[in-house]
C-alpha cells in the first residue's frame, strides 16, 4: 500500500511540477496601451466605448469600457508583437487600428482616437462583434469573439473572461460582485444551481452573457446582479444527463443517472440513484448538479461520504418540472411559472457506537458513564413539492404547497452502565427498542403582493399579506424493554416493559399583513424628508392534539397505564401589531458615487395566549404573556464605482420564547432512570434580545478582486428556562426546570476571498472564521453553576488552476472548543484539525487523475488521541467523438483508516463516542452523458 501511495504521489509531483515550472519560467516584458476616445463632429469625449484588442489569431486578450473621460488603458500586452486596437459604440462606425509596441518600449501612447459617427445612408456595412458592448443598462458578452474548443462548455467561457471570476465553490463575480441569480433566456435552469448550466450547455450554443441589475421588489432600495445567457435561435431545445454503473469490491455498487429535457416553456429532470456506499442524495437538485457533463476543478461533493456514521444502503427516484406560461415575455412583471417535483427515498441504515462521559457533580467528585448501542433503520420518504408564479403587472401572487408521508421502523439494543469517583461499578440499564411510525405533513404557503412603481400620481402603491397553513400527524408504536441494576441496592432493582401508541395532530396557521409607503397614502408625493412609515400585524394559530395510550406488561399480559395514558390538547394564539418608522438619507454623483442610511424603527406588541386541555387535571392549564417587542435597523450602502461597494446592516430585535406544557407539567416517563425528565407550572417565558451586526466589501476592480465580510451577533436571555438537575452515585439523573439569568452569548464569523489571475493560471485564496460563545446558567445537585462554553472554527483554503490541466485545492481546518464551569472548577478542551488536498489532472482531453486526501486529527483534553488519514482517488478516462462515454477506476479509503470521532463538552460533562463507518473499497464505474442543444440540420 505504501508502494502505491508513493507511485500516484510521484504522478501528481510531476504533473503539478511540470505545471507550475511552465507557470513559473520569467514572463516576456510586456508594455501598455493607452488612449483617449473622442467625438470631434460633437467635440466631446465617449464614455462607456467598448474598446477591445486582440491578437493577431483574431483572439481576445483583453476588453474594457472607456471610463468618463474617455480614456482607456491596456497592460501586460506582448512587445514587438502585431495587435489589433477595436473601438466601438452604438451609432458610431467601428474603428480598428492595427498597432505594435515598438520593442525597446513599455508604452504606446494612442493620444486621442477619432471615431466617427455611423451614417445611416451607407450602401455596405461591415458589422463586426466585439467581446463586450452595453446594451442600455445591459453589459454584453458575445461568445462568437472567443475561441474555445469544440466541446468547451459556459464555465469554459467565463474563465476566459476578464473581470469575471469563478470561484471553486461555483459562486460567480463580475468585478467582484456576487451573481445571485443565474438565468437562461430569462429563466430559471433546471432549480437554479450554477453548476447545471454553466458545466452542461456548450459554448456553442450561446450566443451572448446579458449582465445587468435588477431590483429586488421585496427591498425596492436594493439590486440583485443577474447573468442571463442567451443561447441561439433553436438552442432553448435540447437534452442532456448522465446514466452511470459501478460494481467494486465487498459487493458494492452503485447506480445513478438523470435525464433533462428543455424546451421554451417545459423544463422535465427524472432521476434515479441506488448504492450501498453512502452517496444518497437528499433532493432531484442535488444528483443533477453533481452529475454534470463537465465538472471542472478538484469538487467531491457527491463521493461516498466517509464521515457519515453507520452502513448505508439508499434508493431514491424522482421527477421535477418547470413550466412557464409566458416564456417570450421580457417584462419582469408579466411571468408567470408553475414549478412541480416528486421525490422518493428509500434508506437502510445500520449502526453500532460506543460512548464514554465524565460528569462532574463537584470539585472533587466525578461519575462515569459508558454505553453501547446497536441499533438498524429503515424508512420510506415520499414528498411532492409544487410552486405557482403569477406576475402581471403590479399584482404578483406566489403559491407553494409540500406534502410528505414517511413510513419507517427502527430497532434498538443499548447497554449502559455507571461508575463512581472511584471507578467502581455501581448501576447498569440495559435495554431494547422496537419502532413503527408513519407520518404525513402537509404546508400551503399563499402570497400575495402590490406594487404600483408605475403611476406616480397613485396614492396606493403597496400592499402585501401571507397566509402559511402547516398540518402534521404522526402515528407511533413502540415497545420498550428494560433493566435497571443497582449494583450497590439490589432494592432499587426496576424492570420494565412498555407498549406505546401515541398519535399526534398538528395544525398552524400564519398570516402576515403589511401596508408600507403610509406617506403616499395620506401626503402623495411630498417628499416629507424622507420619512415614512408602514403598518403591519402578525397572527399565529397553532393547535396540537395528542393521544397517548401506554400499557406495561404484567402478570403475563399488556395492561393499560393509567398515569401515562391521556388525551392532550393544546391552543397557542399569537399576535403581533406594529408599526415602523423609517428615514431615509441618499447622496450620490453620476457614475462617481452613491451613498444611502436607512433608519427603520419598529413598534411592536406581542400577545401570546396559551390553553390546555388533559386527562391529567395538573395539566389544565390557562396562560397569557404579553410583551414590548421593539426593533430598530440600520442599513448603510456605499458604492464607488468602479472600486468598490459596501453595506453595512445593523439591528436590534426581542424575541420572546413561551415554556410548553412539556416544560410545565410533563408526564414522566421512567423507562429510562438514567434521564428523569420533571416541570415546572411556574416557569416564565424568556426574552432574547440581541444586536446583530453585518459587513460586506466587494471589490469591483477588473483582475485579483478582494471581498471580505463579517457577521456578528450578541444577546442576553432573561428568565432562561435551564436544567436543575439532581444526580446520584448510580448515575440516575433526576431534570427540573427553573428561570436563571445570566444567559449570555456573543457570535461573530468572518470571511475573506482574494483571486489572482496570472497569464496562464489562477489562484484562489479564502478564509472564514466563526467565533462562539455562551454563558449557561444551571444547577447541579442544588449547586448554582456558570458553563462558559468558547468554540472556533477556522477554515484557510487555496485553489489553483493552470490552463485546463491542473486543478488543485488544499484546505486546513482548525477547530476548538472548551468548557469552563466556574463553581465545579472543571474545564474540558478539544482541538480537531483536518487538513485536506485534492487535486485533478487532466493528461489529455480524455484521461485525467484525481485524488482527495484528508488528513485527520483529534486530541481531547480526556482521552487518547486520535489521528486518521482517508485517501480517495479516481482515473477517468473519456471516449468517443464528443467524449460523452467514461470510464471511472475508484479507490476509495486507501489506507483503511476511517473512523468516527465525536468529542463534545456538555454543561458539566464530556463526551467521547464513536461509531461505526464506510471503509476501503475499489470500483469500476460506467458512465454516459446524452447531450444535445438545438434540432438536426434539415437534411436537402
Amino acid at each position: 500500500m505504501r508502494a502505491h501511495f508513493l507511485l500516484l504521489l510521484s504522478i501528481f509531483c510531476l504533473g503539478i511540477g511540470h505545471s507550475i515550472a511552465q507557470t513559473a519560467t520569467a514572463p516576456p516584458p510586456s508594455g501598455t496601451v493607452k488612449g483617449i476616445v473622442r467625438d470631434t463632429v460633437h467635440n466631446y469625449v465617449l464614455k462607456a466605448a467598448t474598446v477591445s484588442i486582440y491578437k493577431a489569431d483574431n483572439t481576445v486578450i483583453n476588453y474594457q469600457l472607456s471610463n468618463n473621460y474617455g480614456e482607456f488603458k491596456f497592460s501586460n500586452l506582448p512587445i514587438g508583437q502585431p495587435l489589433r486596437l477595436d473601438i466601438s459604440n452604438v451609432g458610431y462606425q467601428t474603428i480598428q487600428k492595427n498597432i505594435t509596441i515598438p520593442k525597446g518600449q513599455t508604452l504606446l501612447d494612442l493620444k486621442t482616437v477619432i471615431i466617427n459617427p455611423q451614417d445611416v445612408n451607407l450602401k455596405e456595412v461591415t458589422i463586426t462583434v466585439p467581446p463586450i458592448s452595453y446594451n442600455n443598462d445591459t453589459l454584453e458578452i458575445n461568445a462568437i469573439a472567443f475561441k474555445l474548443d469544440t466541446n468547451a462548455t459556459v464555465e469554459d467561457l467565463l474563465k476566459k473572461v476578464p473581470n469575471i471570476t469563478v470561484w471553486g465553490d461555483g459562486i460567480i463575480t463580475v468585478n467582484g460582485r456576487e451573481v445571485k441569480q443565474l438565468t437562461v433566456n430569462g429563466k430559471q435552469f433546471f432549480g437554479g444551481d450554477n453548476k447545471v448550466a454553466l458545466q452542461n450547455i456548450p459554448k456553442n450554443a450561446l450566443e451572448k452573457i446579458q449582465i445587468f441589475n435588477t431590483a429586488d421588489r421585496n427591498k425596492p432600495l436594493d439590486s440583485n446582479l443577474v447573468a442571463n445567457l442567451k443561447l441561439k435561435k433553436g438552442k432553448d431545445r435540447s437534452y442532456f444527463g448522465k446514466i452511470s454503473a459501478g460494481y467494486g469490491t465487498d459487493k458494492h455498487y452503485q447506480f445513478d443517472g438523470n435525464l433533462n429535457f428543455s424546451t421554451p416553456k417545459l423544463q422535465l429532470s427524472v432521476i434515479g440513484a441506488s448504492n450501498d456506499v453512502n452517496k444518497i442524495p437528499n433532493d432531484i437538485n442535488t444528483l443533477i448538479r453533481n452529475s454534470t457533463y463537465k465538472g471542472v476543478g478538484t469538487s467531491v461533493e457527491y463521493q461516498s461520504d466517509f464521515r457519515q456514521p453507520g452502513l448505508n444502503k439508499g434508493n431514491v427516484a424522482g421527477a421535477q418540472m418547470i413550466y412557464n406560461f409566458t416564456p417570450d415575455s421580457k417584462e419582469w412583471n408579466n411571468k408567470s411559472s408553475l414549478t412541480a417535483d416528486y421525490y422518493f427515498k428509500n434508506l437502510e441504515s445500520s449502526n453500532i457506537g460506543d460512548q464514554q462521559t465524565i460528569t462532574t457533580i463537584n470539585d472533587q467528585n466525578q461519575l462515569y458513564s459508558n454505553s453501547s448501542t446497536t441499533s438498524f433503520n429503515t424508512s420510506d420518504r415520499h414528498r411532492f413539492n409544487s410552486i405557482y408564479n403569477y406576475y402581471k403587472k403590479s399584482h404578483r401572487l406566489d403559491l407553494s404547497e409540500s406534502f410528505n408521508t414517511e413510513k419507517g421502523e427502527n430497532t434498538s439494543a443499548s447497554i449502559r452502565s455507571a461508575e463512581n469517583n472511584a471507578r467502581q461499578l455501581t448501576s447498569t440499564n440495559n435495554g431494547m427498542s422496537q419502532n413503527n411510525f408513519t407520518s404525513n405533513d402537509f404546508s400551503l404557503r399563499a402570497n400575495y403582493s402590490y406594487n404600483n412603481y408605475n403611476n406616480w400620481k397613485q396614492r396606493f402603491k403597496n400592499f402585501n399579506v401571507s397566509y402559511d397553513l402547516t398540518t402534521a400527524n404522526r402515528d407511533n408504536y413502540k415497545t420498550e424493554i428494560t433493566a435497571f441494576r443497582d449494583i450497590l441496592n439490589s432494592a432499587n432493582n426496576q424492570d420494565f416493559n412498555r407498549r406505546y401508541q401515541t398519535k399526534n395532530k398538528n395544525l398552524s396557521q400564519n398570516i402576515n399583513v403589511g401596508i408600507p409607503n403610509l406617506k403616499s397614502v395620506f401626503f402623495g408625493t411630498k417628499n416629507l424628508s424622507g420619512f415614512d412609515a408602514e403598518i403591519n400585524g402578525k397572527l399565529n394559530l397553532a393547535t396540537n392534539q395528542e393521544r397517548n395510550f401506554i400499557e406495561d406488561f404484567v402478570n403475563n399480559r399488556y395492561q393499560q397505564n393509567a398515569y401515562l395514558s391521556n388525551d392532550l390538547k393544546t391552543n397557542v394564539t399569537d399576535f403581533t401589531p406594529g408599526i415602523t418608522l423609517s428615514k431615509s438619507f441618499y447622496k450620490n454623483l453620476s457614475n462617481r458615487y452613491y451613498k444611502n442610511l436607512t433608519i427603520n424603527i419598529t413598534a411592536a406588541q406581542q400577545y401570546i395566549n396559551q390553553n390546555n386541555k388533559s386527562d391529567r387535571s395538573f395539566q389544565n392549564l390557562k396562560r397569557s404573556y404579553t410583551n414590548f417587542v421593539p426593533s430598530v435597523s440600520i442599513n448603510a450602502l456605499n458604492m464607488q464605482t468602479g472600486s468598490y461597494q459596501e453595506s453595512v446592516n445593523l439591528n436590534y430585535r426581542t424575541t420572546v420564547r413561551i415554556p410548553t406544557i412539556y416544560q410545565l407539567a410533563p408526564l414522566t416517563d421512567s423507562t429510562n432512570l438514567y434521564n428523569l425528565q420533571r416541570g415546572n407550572i411556574n416557569l416564565k417565558e424568556e426574552l432574547d434580545r440581541s444586536i446583530n451586526i453585518s459587513f460586506n466589501h466587494y471589490d469591483q476592480k477588473s483582475k485579483n478582486t478582494l471581498n471580505f465580510g463579517f457577521y456578528g451577533s450578541a444577546g442576553i436571555v432573561d428568565n432562561d428556562i435551564v436544567d436543575s438537575t439532581f444526580i446520584d452515585q448510580q448515575n440516575r439523573r433526576t431534570v427540573y426546570l427553573t428561570n436563571a439569568n445570566g444567559n449570555k452569548y456573543a457570535n461573530i464569523s468572518g470571511n475573506i476571498r482574494k483571486s489572482i489571475k496570472f497569464k496562464t493560471s489562477e489562484l484562489q485564496l479564502s478564509y472564514s472564521t466563526a467565533f462562539n460563545f455562551n454563558k449557561n446558567p444551571t444547577f447541579t445537585n442544588t449547586l448554582f453553576n456558570f458553563s462558559n462554553n468558547f468554540s472556533t472554527n477556522n477554515t484557510i483554503s487555496t485553489n489553483f488552476t493552470y490552463k485546463d490541466k491542473l486543478g488543485i485545492e488544499a484546505s486546513q481546518g482548525i477547530n476548538t472548543s472548551q468548557s469552563k464551569q466556574t463553581a465545579l472548577g472543571t474545564k474540558y478542551k478539544n482541538l480537531n484539525l483536518t487538513t485536506a488536498i485534492s487535486s485533478n489532472y487532466n493528461f489529455t482531453k480524455k484521461l485525467s487523475l484525481s485524488s482527495n486526501v484528508n488528513f485527520n486529527n483529534n486530541n481531547p483534553s480526556v482521552g487518547e488521541s486520535i489521528n486518521f488519514i482517508i485517501w480517495n482517488a479516481n482515473a477517468t478516462y473519456r471516449f468517443t467523438k464528443g467524449n460523452n462515454a467514461e470510464v471511472k477506476f475508484s479507490a476509495l479509503d486507501l489506507l483503511r483508516q476511517n473512523q468516527s470521532i465525536l468529542n463534545f463538552a456538555g454543561v458539566n460533562s464530556f463526551t467521547t463516542s464513536s461509531k461505526n463507518v464506510l471503509q476501503q473499497y475499489f470500483m469500476v464505474t460506467l458512465s454516459y452523458y446524452p447531450r444535445k442543444f438545438g434540432n438536426n440540420a434539415a437534411k436537402k
